[in-house]
This record gives C-alpha cells, structure tokens and sequence, in this order.
C-alpha cells in the first residue's frame, strides 16, 4: 500500500512562520550546544544581562511563557549555577532572579540571534531583510489587534 501525501497549503503564513521560527530555535540550539545552554535558557540570560534583576512573573511575560513553566526552568538554571534567587525587597511574594558570575560570563552570546538570522536571511538583500522585517511586524501588530478585541 502506497502512503499519500498530504500537501499543506502553500500559502498559509502560520504554517510558513512556525516552520521557519522551529528551524531558527534549531539553528539557535546547534549554536549554544558547546555553551551547554538551551535557547530557552539563553533567552532569560538575555533579559539578566539587561537588567540586574528580574521577576519572575516578568520573564514569563517577556516569554510569553506561563509562570510555572518558567518558574521550573530557573529553579534548572539556579542549580546548573547559571542564576541565582532571592527575595523581592518590595514584595516578598516575587522571587527575583539574577545572573550569576557563571551566566555573566556568557554575556557575549546576546547577540547570537543575529548569526541565527544570517543563516536564515542567507541570499536576501538588505531591502528585502528590511521589508521581511517590517511585514511581519505589520503582521503581528494585526494579529494582536484583533485578539484585544475578541
């Protein structure tokens, strides 16, 4: 018995956009594999060299992640000594989250996401980059108005 394929619509930007983002996390997890980091790691470690300290409920926002979720994966990276924990002196409710001298040392990699767009946006002109850029912006800015009003 011969398996049929099943072709997805070519035109469907959903499809398009989650494949490509999938292939960028895969791209991005190949280049942090010698830093022992996952992108998701990479990610909070981006927002703690930004800023000292974190909430966090605010890195799950940032995220766009649930707090649990997130909450799980800083209490793996204050064990692997990439972050460490403590008490909100505002609220002593928020557990904030700071980079420890481990996740400071790889501060260099916060720029990695630009090698992951070479990859990406190999082949492309520095107007079409420009324009991608701007139409999913455009994109993403229309998705968000019209769940606001739902």
């Amino acid at each position: 018995m011969q398996k049929e394929t099943i072709d997805p619509p070519a035109d469907s930007l959903g499809r398009l956009v989650n494949i490509t983002a999938a292939r960028a996390r895969q791209i991005l997890a190949h280049l942090l594999e010698p830093h022992d980091l996952s992108p998701q790691q990479w990610i909070v470690l981006c927002v703690l060299w930004q800023r000292k300290a974190v909430s966090v409920g605010d890195l799950a926002r940032y995220m766009r992640s649930e707090k649990p979720a997130v909450s799980r994966l800083v209490d793996r990276m204050e064990k692997a000594g990439w972050v460490k924990k403590c008490a909100s002196c505002s609220d002593a409710r928020s557990v904030l989250v700071s980079a420890t001298n481990k996740g400071q040392e790889k501060a260099h990699l916060r720029s990695l996401y630009t090698e992951v767009n070479e990859v990406v946006l190999e082949g492309f002109s520095e107007k079409e980059t420009v324009q991608l850029f701007a139409l999913l912006n455009r994109a993403q800015k229309n998705a968000s108005n019209y769940l606001k009003q739902k």
